[in-house]
């Protein structure tokens, strides 16, 4: 089996954030209980699995505990190595099945876009004491959070991963802060979500957004590029009005892990209604041949 590591969400080698990804020929195949056991051995935060039937794609995700529906930066590295192989192009649209239905990549030049699924709030949260309980698992001040009377406030949202958005004051606030991985992952487990995605608006020209993600309970403390949270967070404030629809925006992450991410960010309005775009660069690092 090819097998490739994948820093995703850069161009250069040592950012961004590894994947491990395997590229299966249609007489490869390996079971579930194979995968699980490689994603654990690998211990990337997510290792993806291409499995090629004449022009299908299917992809499935796991982490080193689990297998999830979804993963962006999996699905760039997944993309970049395919590139490297030969099995797609540098310009083209692609569709690929995952156990969240068939999905959308484009490819232009290098830059992977993926389409996200349809984009979705749950709930915004507003009330001091749920904000207070926020505050309190991320070891912030409640002043920390941003509310601004409640328009910008910690909100649930999905592009594919329910994911918790919440909004801080400052990058200082954002970079320094020790979250607490515990409270984290009771607070994702009853609430049914993936992970807690912290941001902070961009001081920087060209910069959305500053973020960081925590998904304790699928084995990931911290991420250093995490593309669905971020489809969701850009998702989020083309809803509150704050960034444009049909533009390209991007978002820093992975700095306070010394793994500078680079996260491109679109959502996309036409006749058919509105669509959300992630997706970045990628550079394979090592590529070679599985055995097992």
């Amino acid at each position: 089996m090819k097998f490739f590591i994948v820093d995703a969400f850069t161009d250069k080698p040592f950012h961004g954030n590894p994947a491990g990804v395997l590229l299966l020929q249609e007489d490869e195949d390996l079971q579930d209980e194979a995968m699980q056991k490689l994603a654990s051995e690998l211990r990337f935060s997510e290792t993806v699995f291409v499995k090629k039937r004449d022009e299908d794609l299917q992809l499935r995700y796991f982490t080193p505990v689990s297998e999830i529906e979804l993963c962006g930066h999996a699905t760039i590295g997944a993309f970049q190595a395919m590139i490297e192989a030969g099995w797609v192009e540098r310009y083209g649209e692609y569709k690929f099945d995952t156990k969240l239905g068939k999905l959308n990549v484009r490819v232009d030049s290098g830059l992977i876009m993926m389409k996200q699924d349809i984009p979705k709030i749950r709930e915004v949260i507003s009330s001091p004491e749920e904000i207070e309980k926020i505050a309190s698992m991320l070891q912030l001040k409640f002043e920390d959070i941003i509310s601004d009377g409640g328009r910008l406030s910690p909100a649930i949202v999905s592009t594919g991963l329910w994911d918790l958005l919440v909004p801080v004051k400052d990058i200082d606030t954002l970079l320094h802060m020790v979250p607490d991985l515990n409270a984290i992952e009771y607070y994702t487990r009853e609430k049914g979500l993936v992970s807690v995605h912290v941001f902070t608006f961009g001081e920087r020209e060209g910069v959305l957004c500053h973020a960081r993600d925590f998904a304790p309970l699928y084995g990931i403390p911290e991420e250093a590029a995490t593309g669905t949270a971020n489809g969701a967070l850009v998702y989020y404030l083309y809803h509150l009005g704050l960034v444009d629809a049909n533009k390209l925006h991007k978002i820093r992450q992975g700095e306070s892990m010394n793994r500078p991410s680079e996260i491109f960010a679109q959502v996309y309005t036409d006749e058919t209604g509105v669509s959300v775009f992630v997706g970045g660069y990628g550079k394979v690092i090592v590529s070679g041949e599985l055995k097992i």
